[in-house]
């Protein structure tokens, strides 16, 4: 006996009709044709997610329409001061972070160091020594410094001050909630900046530059009674170290330099 579910669902079945697909001639029914095309932005590089629009001279141009210029310090071994050299650092350090009237960024760094390039002079001097006792010291020394790169990585420190400058005061960096976090990301993805416009606006960046420069000599020369050395980096040495901060994996920034060129990064 048949099922009663079964007889209703063959009858629903036939009273279906087949539906027909007219193909006309010519036309292509095949998947590439009827595949969605992937929408390209203008600017698919990774320049897009960078914060910074342009390196102009010793100044970074912000995305936001702010700018920043970058102090590199030299580092002092505290440890070795006697304790009346270490308190009058840290005192002078106070002072120094109180009397600001702006904010700033300390940026460390720790970087592996490279001596292929000094044992390579090395091998060359070893090479070319006629004293055989200090030629087998030198090998040996050459050989202790590779082994002992090859054991433990060597790292060096390197020391930064950001100084950032605003038409409106510390707008770019003052604290954000998420919404604003998530809103200048995506503003700072999709803005598109063209030539022309950074032409018409170099009245403004060179009144940012002005103000950058006269905080950094401020800077600076507090730093100096801290006893601590700074100098302004320069455009070459700006690049080096963005190149080294986004890309760690690349070697050999001198490639990349052009010492003639003039750096317009655009995102």
């Amino acid at each position: 006996m048949k099922n009663p579910l079964d007889t209703f669902l063959n009858k629903k079945k036939a009273a279906i009709p087949a539906k027909k697909v007219e193909i006309k001639p010519g036309k292509d029914t095949t998947a590439a044709s009827v595949k969605p095309k992937k929408e390209t932005h203008a600017d698919d590089s990774t320049q897009r997610y960078l914060p910074f629009s342009e390196i102009r001279d010793n100044v970074v141009i912000m995305k936001d329409g702010s700018a920043r210029i970058v102090l590199k310090v030299e580092a002092i071994n505290f440890l070795l001061k006697s304790e009346q050299e270490q308190d009058a650092i840290i005192y002078s350090f106070q002072h120094f972070l109180n009397s600001l009237q702006f904010p700033i960024q300390i940026l460390i760094r720790s970087l592996k160091v490279d001596i292929e390039g000094y044992l390579n002079r090395l091998k060359a001097i070893t090479a070319g020594q006629k004293n055989q006792l200090l030629k087998d010291q030198s090998e040996r020394y050459i050989e202790f410094l590779t082994n002992l790169v090859n054991v433990a990585q060597i790292m060096k420190k390197e020391f930064y001050v950001i100084i950032p400058h605003d038409e409106v005061d510390n707008q770019s960096v003052n604290p954000k909630g998420m919404f604003q976090m998530v809103k200048s990301f995506f503003a700072g993805v999709s803005q598109t900046v063209t030539y022309e416009e950074i032409r018409r606006n170099l009245a403004r960046i060179d009144y940012l530059k002005k103000r950058l420069m006269e905080k950094a000599t401020m800077v600076k020369g507090s730093l100096e009674f801290v006893g601590i050395k700074s100098e302004i980096i320069n455009k070459d040495q700006l690049i080096e170290l963005m190149i080294s901060y986004y890309d760690p994996k690349v070697n050999s920034v001198a490639k990349v330099l052009d010492k003639e060129a003039h750096y317009d990064i655009v995102g």
